[in-house]
């Protein structure tokens, strides 16, 4: 009975230090997310950017094409 009351409480106190640990890592896993986000967010938004420049360019060519022609 004692060792498997030692064995337990080797378990337990393994695991608060585990708890302890995550508690103390979580705050930095979230910050780490939150930039992650941030960095993929800014190749999308430059893309789509872009993506209006090139349409707009396009679409201003075309009209001044038609309003060329027209007169």
């Amino acid at each position: 009975m004692p060792e498997e009351k030692e064995l337990m409480q080797d378990i337990l106190t393994k695991l608060i230090r585990i708890e302890t640990l995550l508690d103390s890592v979580k705050p930095q896993l979230d910050d780490h997310e939150a930039r992650i986000r941030e960095l993929e967010g800014k190749s999308g938004k430059r893309w789509d950017s872009l993506s209006l420049t090139v349409i707009s360019t396009l679409i201003a060519g075309i009209v001044g094409l038609a309003i060329g022609r027209l007169f």
